[in-house]
């Protein structure tokens, strides 16, 4: 009886975790440029990214145009934006799967996670169409968004396919290097 209830709420859990998203990306871009150039931000750098950043000469953090933070592995700084989040929906669970695992095995994403039974309202020719589908969440370098556009026209059975994208900017380090690591910059390569 518990699955069932669970079950029932996942369109809305599916709602919240979009919300959630749209407006964690609107406030990274409206919010953190007016907290990068406050004098209030924090005493030092330590407190605005983690504590193996070295201390600056200034108060204020980094600048909105150079948005980094740095990873506790590898030392490396990510680059704001230099990964994305893109989303595509399709029609059944098979085409999803399918979807997925051939990105995957082509390296144009690390990561794809296949959301269930997620409610579409959509304008089609004309008229309002009301269908469920599966929505893809492919972790990606922004370099190879046009690639992974590409690909999913190419396989998908929709006519006109949804890959919608929105750039990451900031996350766990380990996990976004991870991303870096897994996903080559440019098709003919296998490693960066």
């Amino acid at each position: 009886m518990q699955y069932r209830i669970c079950a029932r709420f996942l369109p809305f859990r599916w709602v919240f975790a979009r919300d959630l998203l749209f407006v964690s990306t609107i406030a990274a871009v409206t919010i953190r440029p007016a907290l990068a150039t406050s004098s209030s931000c924090f005493a030092s750098r330590e407190r605005c990214f983690s504590s193996s950043v070295p201390p600056s000469s200034s108060s204020s953090c980094s600048s909105s145009s150079s948005i980094s933070m740095m990873s506790d592995q590898t030392g490396e700084s990510y680059q704001a934006g230099s990964s994305s989040v893109a989303f595509v929906t399709t029609p059944d669970r098979e085409t999803a799967r399918k979807l997925a695992r051939s990105i995957i095995e082509r390296k144009l994403a690390a990561c794809v996670n296949i959301v269930p039974q997620i409610e579409s309202i959509y304008m089609w020719e004309g008229k309002v169409n009301e269908d469920n589908e599966f929505l893809l969440m492919v972790k990606t370098r922004t370099s190879r968004i046009d690639e992974l556009s590409k690909f999913v026209r190419e396989n998908h059975p929709y006519s006109v396919a949804e890959v919608i994208s929105l750039p990451i900017q900031n996350g766990n380090p380990p996990y976004l290097d991870w991303i870096a690591q897994t996903v080559p910059k440019s098709a003919d390569k296998t490693q960066d």
